[in-house]
């Protein structure tokens, strides 16, 4: 499937700046928990579906929260 890809990188925030960094690109894959989890080998990963069907997949790196939200393209 072809999917809309938005990377989230949360960290805490400090000196003024946006303390969220995101990230857009198309990809095609047929399972994106495992895409995630082949960019994020380490770490428990967390799967939730939005309301408006946007599959959501996050996980811990270095003590920021990213999330890896999927739309169906």
């Amino acid at each position: 499937m072809n999917y809309e890809l938005v990377i989230k990188e949360h960290q805490p925030a400090c000196g003024g700046k946006d303390p969220t960094k995101a990230t857009i690109m198309n990809i095609s894959c047929d399972d994106p928990v495992a895409y995630v989890r082949g960019l994020e080998p380490v770490g428990e990963l967390e799967v939730a579906h939005a309301e408006d069907g946007t599959l959501v997949v996050s996980t811990k790196r270095n003590g920021w929260t990213v999330s890896y939200e999927f739309t169906e393209d």
